[in-house]
């Protein structure tokens, strides 16, 4: 028995100090399973025994990884207040620039840019 379970054993390091009795525990039950299987005529393979073990728990419990990026948020209240895109997308060329002698980085400009020629942004008028 101890062969077997050596032959396929769970190895992870760097766990608290029951993991190691705790995946023997498991790795002696799946061999006991997987014993009883051949002496009721199963044909498995240990491997794939255990293969298909794993796939019944991960179908049966599993949690898909979430994606990427940042969850879109579902309140309607901020797509209410914002400004409505053909106004923010006016095919003009916007730029942020700070404003110079403030600290704060939240004080910043809108700038257009025409032909090389700058215009500052003031109250969103010009």
């Amino acid at each position: 028995m101890d062969e077997n379970i050596s032959r396929y054993r769970i190895s992870m390091r760097g766990k608290k100090w029951w993991w190691c009795l705790f995946s023997w525990l498991l790795d002696a039950c799946i061999q006991n399973a997987w014993q009883m299987h051949k002496k009721s005529g199963g044909v498995l393979p240990q491997l794939e025994f255990r293969r298909e073990i794993s796939k019944t728990y991960l179908k049966s419990y599993g949690v898909p990884p979430k994606a990427a990026g940042r969850t879109p948020t579902a309140s309607t209240s901020v797509t209410l207040n914002r400004i409505s895109d053909d106004l923010r997308y006016d095919q003009r060329n916007h730029l942020v620039v700070r404003v110079f002698g403030c600290s704060s980085s939240r004080q910043q400009k809108k700038t257009l840019c025409w032909g090389g020629v700058l215009f500052l942004r003031k109250n969103n008028v010009f």
